[in-house]
């Protein structure tokens, strides 16, 4: 555990860099950091340990504003604790496809990232050492330059009849332990908690994330960045007591998309896009049944399917990430065939709308909810229609339910690039236009993929701490 301070000990002291959040993109921002500057970690929620959770279940899920016009229940999930949604992530740690990175020059929609997959590569490969990833069988889709640090879990019954028919499926990575130093997966579907600790989480890594200079100040809101003469001086912050300043030569805001952005308008920062073109993914869950099919696999979302995510199809809308569970299972009413069945869920790739934006509202914010593109909506109902083609035979659909409300996924809302007139960040994640001030996180995506985002904002975060001189 890091060292904490009071307010009043934080205010009493000039830091070279003060992060506000403790999840993925800002723990793995310092870690990027150099060696021998003063780091102040400010983080909303309180610190809980896990037993503490798992005792009481509570997880501090924000309230989030919104004025939803798009005819579908809609929710955002954000969570303000130490460690962020770490606490509560499935795990689930896949790389983008190197197409995601290129989706203008390739198919003519959105906008192409500032990097490639090649530029990240090896700090996702830092990313999976750090957070102890397993997988495998990718590699021809995927590239890696070293093999994942663990191997997969074992496969389900159904993930075998999958793999034989079909190189395009896989098993998942995860960073639900499969070796290392956590237990291992219980296989049991109960992720978001994992009574057992066997996921990676910020709470159980604060040895691997310990920096030398590195303070945290817990249950302390950072409103805004204090910016002056074009340059961030310090933050405007808030806790039980009142409200105050902290100062510092740089600011690094890992919150996530939404409280970034917030954090940035109430700084001042004037730009056309900030806030603008909030997304996530849309999803549907999918039931398949079949001869062959079974569960007693080795964790609970056991593997991915891109024999429809990437092609021509994505000119015109989104492919389907198809990610297969093992828990909790769903079993058929036929005698003697009870877990003959499959479940699955179908992912479509959203892309940044003007009209879905957040807004200051007073002192406070809301969510402008005008619905996903058709580009989602398209290429969800286009992967259910393909998916019976590249399935093996004897396998049928038993039924889909309504699209999941949220992938918990929010992305794009500070995007990326080296355009100032265009985007709100550079390429090194640094705010255009203010000195020493820092947007990590999924808020960046010009576009949004179908894959986990996690592991991406983790290897960007990294990244950009290197860059910092």
């Amino acid at each position: 555990m890091f060292p904490t301070l009071t307010r009043t000990e934080a205010q009493a002291r000039h830091w070279d860099i003060i992060i506000a959040g403790s999840s993925f993109s800002a723990m793995f921002f310092l870690q990027g950091l150099p060696k021998g500057l003063s780091v102040l970690v400010i983080e909303k929620g309180r610190h809980m340990t896990h037993a503490e959770q798992i005792a009481s279940g509570f997880r501090n899920l924000e309230a989030v504003p919104m004025n939803n016009r798009s005819g579908h229940d809609k929710e955002w999930v954000f969570h303000s604790l130490l460690g962020g949604n770490s606490n509560c992530w499935w795990a689930c740690t896949p790389r983008f496809h190197p197409s995601d990175f290129r989706m203008q020059s390739l198919y003519g929609v959105g906008e192409d990232w500032p990097l490639n997959y090649d530029d990240l590569a090896p700090f996702y490969q830092e990313v999976e050492e750090a957070m102890d990833v397993n997988g495998g069988g990718s590699d021809h889709v995927l590239p890696r330059d070293k093999p994942f640090p663990y191997p997969a879990h074992l496969p389900t019954r159904s993930d075998k009849v999958l793999r034989a028919h079909s190189d395009l499926w896989w098993a998942q990575p995860t960073a639900r332990a499969n070796g290392g130093p956590r237990a291992q997966c219980c296989a049991n579907g109960v992720c978001d908690e994992c009574p057992i600790d066997s996921k990676y989480s910020v709470l159980n890594s604060f040895d691997r994330l310990a920096y030398d200079g590195a303070y945290l100040l817990t249950e302390t809101e950072v409103r805004a960045a204090r910016i002056e003469g074009g340059r961030a001086t310090g933050v405007l912050v808030r806790d039980a007591d009142g409200e105050g300043e902290i100062s510092g030569s740089a600011v690094a805001l890992g919150t996530n998309a939404l409280f970034n952005a917030v954090i940035l308008l109430r700084s001042g920062v004037d730009h056309p896009k900030l806030g603008v073109g909030i997304n996530e993914q849309v999803a549907q869950n999918v039931l398949i049944d079949g001869p062959g099919l079974g569960y007693f696999g080795g964790t609970s979302v056991t593997g991915h399917g891109y024999a429809l995510y990437d092609g021509p199809h994505r000119a015109n809308h989104s492919g389907v990430l198809m990610e297969t569970y093992n828990a909790p299972m769903e079993l058929r009413p036929d005698p003697g065939k009870w877990t003959e069945r499959l479940r699955m869920k179908i992912i479509a790739e959203d892309l940044p709308r003007d009209d879905n934006r957040v807004v200051l509202d007073g002192d406070d914010y809301v969510i402008e909810w005008a619905g996903h593109d058709a580009y989602a909506w398209d290429g969800l109902a286009w992967g259910l229609e393909r998916m019976q083609s590249i399935l093996p035979d004897g396998l049928d659909f038993w039924g889909w339910t309504e699209p999941v409300k949220t992938e918990k996924h929010a992305m794009g809302t500070h995007r990326f690039g080296s355009d100032p007139a265009r985007h709100v960040v550079d390429p090194d994640l640094r705010v255009h236009g203010v000195d020493g001030l820092f947007a990590l996180g999924s808020g960046v995506f010009p576009t949004s993929s179908l894959a986990n985002p996690t592991l991406t904002l983790s290897a960007l975060a990294l990244r950009a701490g290197r860059k910092v001189s």
